[in-house]
């Protein structure tokens, strides 16, 4: 049996559900098609602020998601220790002052609500082949004959791979291992909501809370961390080398297996062609220290969609540009994240700190990459090597345990 549509999307996450339902909303008939009918609880995922108008254009529900309006960065003892706050209501000019935690096995089915809502269909069946020149899509449920194919799927980049285009990251060599655990302990000085990075040697530790004493915890490893041995003794290693996490970990347990991944930095050549699209994670995936992949897949999608309509090549170019240079920021601070820049600059003495360093920071954190109006975070991408730089030269990291200023 075959179904003609205007676009199949492969994928029912947040970004296939929210390019189908801008898809759809804009007139052209949609299915999604999605191997898992219920979403798998996994580590968990923290929103950025500017992922709101997206949320807001579309009407998703955040109801019960635990409300997160700053983030805490803690350096590592081998730096000397030490941590900063950054609050979002002190970016630059900021329309959206929090985001949310979110568990994804809830987070994804009330995105595929709105999809249908909007109108999509979403069939749940495993795609098997894709014919991008004849638009087919060939599945366990049967084929789909589209207009286009966008695959959403994730960042197995199931398509791109299949079409050549996945290119891998040679200084982003990284693998990670979470889970979930109960009985996590806020400190005295923490804000309800905050997201906690913690550095180690050669990496660093997610603290995600989701409240009542449950949290997403995880560490990601550079080749450069000194951890060795299994999943379970490099998780635990992590914990050994933070006293900042172990000081909020120590009473708590496990309750989600771990989960690992390995080498997940890529990106595509080219994000579309003649019969397909890819978008979010399908397309470009990035460290995720800054937490930017659901902000960078909607965002994608939002401006994806309209030219998806307009058709033309031209069109998706521009989509394209645009896309790339908003991931291409984060991009840049992921490299000087690793360089240790960016904790330099965060812990800087307020002597030197000029006020766009912070505004910058925050900014930044808040995923606000696709305003034109926004010079701050672009700036400091740009700048942040040299600021660090000239830190260090003045000797002025400072070891503050409250809110730096700034």
């Amino acid at each position: 049996m075959s179904s003609h549509q205007d676009f199949v999307i492969i994928g029912a996450g947040p970004t296939g559900c929210a390019l189908g339902a801008y898809l759809a909303r804009g007139g052209a008939s949609v299915t999604l098609v999605e191997a898992v009918e219920r979403p798998e609880s996994v580590v968990g995922e923290s929103m950025l602020p500017c992922s709101r108008v997206v949320f807001d254009e579309l009407g998703l529900d955040t109801t019960g998601f635990l409300v997160k309006r700053g983030a805490v960065f803690c350096a590592s003892e081998a730096d000397g220790g030490g941590s900063v706050r950054f609050d979002f209501s002190e970016a630059e000019d900021p329309v959206y002052t929090h985001a949310w935690q979110v568990q994804r096995e809830v987070f994804d089915l009330r995105w595929r609500d709105v999809a249908t809502a909007h109108g999509c269909a979403i069939v749940y069946a495993k795609v098997t082949e894709v014919n991008v020149a004849g638009g087919r899509v060939e599945s366990s449920a049967g084929a789909f004959e589209a207009g286009r194919i966008v695959d959403t799927g994730g960042r197995t980049m199931w398509l791109s791979q299949k079409l050549g285009l996945r290119v891998g990251d040679a200084r982003l060599k990284n693998s990670a291992v979470g889970t979930r655990m109960r009985g996590v302990r806020a400190l005295g000085r923490d804000q309800p909501g905050d997201i906690t990075i913690c550095c180690i040697p050669g990496g660093w530790i997610w603290i995600i809370p989701f409240g009542e004493g449950i949290a997403s915890v995880g560490v990601v490893m550079s080749p450069d961390c000194p951890l060795r041995g299994s999943a379970e003794e490099r998780f635990n290693g992590a914990m050994a080398l933070s006293p900042e996490a172990w000081s909020r970990l120590q009473d708590a347990e496990r309750i989600l297996p771990l989960r690992g991944l390995q080498d997940f930095t890529a990106s595509s050549k080219s994000f579309h062609g003649p019969g397909f699209a890819l978008c979010g994670d399908a397309a470009t995936f990035i460290d995720p220290v800054f937490s930017s992949g659901v902000l960078l897949g909607l965002c994608g999608a939002r401006s994806l969609a309209p030219a998806l309509l307009d058709g033309s090549e031209s069109a998706l170019d521009r989509w394209q540009a645009e896309y790339r240079d908003g991931a291409g920021i984060f991009r840049k601070v992921i490299d000087h994240w690793y360089a240790g820049d960016f904790m330099t600059v965060a812990l800087a003495e307020p002597r030197l700190q000029k006020p766009y360093y912070r505004r910058g920071i925050v900014s930044l954190l808040a995923g606000d990459v696709y305003n034109p109006a926004r010079t701050s975070p672009r700036r400091m991408a740009e700048r942040m090597g040299e600021l660090a730089a000239k830190v260090r030269e003045h000797g002025g990291a400072t070891r503050t345990t409250g809110e730096a200023t700034g």
